[in-house]
């Protein structure tokens, strides 16, 4: 898989989502994103966001192992998932060197 077209797209998510939650920020301020447990459906949509960076930041936790990583770049990604959400994974999935046939993984099969 050419990697460039990938990271491209990546940049403009990280760039959409970043311009999104600054405005954000700006009309509210850091806890106006918490009344999560206001009602039902704010309290579904934070379980859901939740259980979603979770995964995402533990599959992270197995790729930092995977390519022999320390921890601290585990931690780095953990606290910035916490603080901004989602935009700490978009960066580290722009930050992060593709695998190669050395950590691993088989390059792909041409048919």
């Amino acid at each position: 898989m050419e990697t460039r077209p990938f990271k491209l797209v990546l940049l403009g998510l990280l760039a959409v989502h970043a311009i999104l939650t600054g405005i954000a920020f700006i009309d509210h301020g850091y806890l106006g994103f918490f009344p999560p447990f206001k009602d039902s459906n704010t309290t579904q949509i934070f379980s859901d966001l939740t259980l979603a960076l979770s995964l995402v930041t533990l599959w992270i936790y197995v790729d930092l192992q995977h390519l022999g990583k320390s921890r601290v770049w585990f931690l780095s990604v953990l606290v910035g998932t916490v603080l901004l959400g989602s935009i700490a994974p978009l960066v580290y999935l722009l930050l992060r060197k593709p695998l190669t046939a050395e950590h691993g993984q088989r390059p792909p099969e041409r048919a």
